[in-house]
């Protein structure tokens, strides 16, 4: 199994609320799981904050750089171009009050716990929020997102431009064994002012690669 290697806990002024201490997403229905025949990639993505676990890219993006494709956006969500942590220029999910993003199907295993990503709050105060839902296909979710996550900044407080590394966010994968898709839904539900801004949204691996 997967060493479980310490995640950082840094990043202050962000936190995410784990919502429901359980479960598991049992299939209810036959899945077809014949999309999932592509071997995911590996990287270190957050080493700078001091998380040495690998993980892999939710699709519709490369390293630094949110392009969308795949995703549907609704609601005000929209790519934008921004300066990222590192100083350099990339394009960022831009989420007003009331934006909501749905990314393409991933497929994840059992082994895949927990998803990060680099968010900066627009509002500067601590208005605002960003949930993180997921949706498993061939389960009661899969029509209905089971929010498992919720992020708060208090403004732009965090070193880098104003970015903070999230806390995990909790996948929730079911407990049998084999590919499970399933899709991530971003909602931004904070007051009408508020705006955030994310990307590098990536998903904890499989056990063993």
């Amino acid at each position: 199994m997967k060493n479980r290697r310490h995640l950082s806990r840094l990043g202050l002024g962000l936190v995410v609320a784990a919502l429901g201490a359980a479960p598991a997403h049992a299939a209810t229905k036959p899945v077809n799981t014949s999309m999932c025949n592509t071997t995911p990639v590996f990287s270190q993505p957050f080493l700078s904050w001091q998380d040495t676990n690998s993980y892999t890219l939710v699709p519709g993006q490369t390293a630094d750089s949110f392009s969308g494709a795949g995703w549907v956006l609704s609601g005000g969500a929209k790519i934008v171009s921004a300066t990222l942590a590192d100083g350099m220029t990339g394009s960022v999910l831009d989420m007003p009050a009331g934006a909501q993003a749905v990314s393409p199907t991933i497929c994840v295993e059992s082994d895949y716990p927990d998803a990060r990503m680099m968010v900066s709050n627009l509002s500067g105060s601590n208005s605002g929020k960003m949930d993180f839902a997921v949706s498993y296909a061939g389960t009661n979710t899969a029509t209905t997102p089971q929010q498992t996550g919720t992020f708060k900044t208090t403004g732009n407080q965090g070193v880098r431009g104003g970015w903070l590394l999230s806390q995990p966010a909790d996948m929730q994968p079911g407990t049998a064994p084999g590919w499970q898709p399933m899709q991530i839904t971003l909602t931004q539900s904070g007051p009408k002012k508020s705006e955030f801004q994310i990307y590098n949204l990536y998903v904890d691996p499989r056990s063993s690669w």
